[in-house]
């Protein structure tokens, strides 16, 4: 599935403001096989496949900024802020 938008964010810019297993104020939306998964926990998505695209509605500086990148993306993103804190 093509997904396109004129103000999705590239993944690589995504950073995560909040532990991926707390509840966010913004949402994550997985784009499985034939369905949506709408969570506002990050972790919850960390059982699909790592190829399954998501969009991460996050925080931006004046709104709420959307950024494209997968499962293993945003679990690689995870593990990282992990290790920061």
């Amino acid at each position: 599935m093509r997904i396109v938008g004129e103000t999705l964010k590239p993944g690589c810019e995504f950073e995560f403001c909040a532990p991926p297993d707390r509840q966010a104020a913004a949402s994550f939306v997985a784009i499985a096989a034939d369905e949506a998964i709408v969570t506002r926990r990050a972790a919850d998505l960390f059982g699909l496949p790592d190829d399954t695209p998501v969009i991460a509605n996050w925080h931006g500086e004046r709104r709420t900024d959307a950024y494209l990148l997968t499962v293993g993306e945003l679990k690689a993103k995870a593990h990282l802020a992990a290790a920061a804190a």
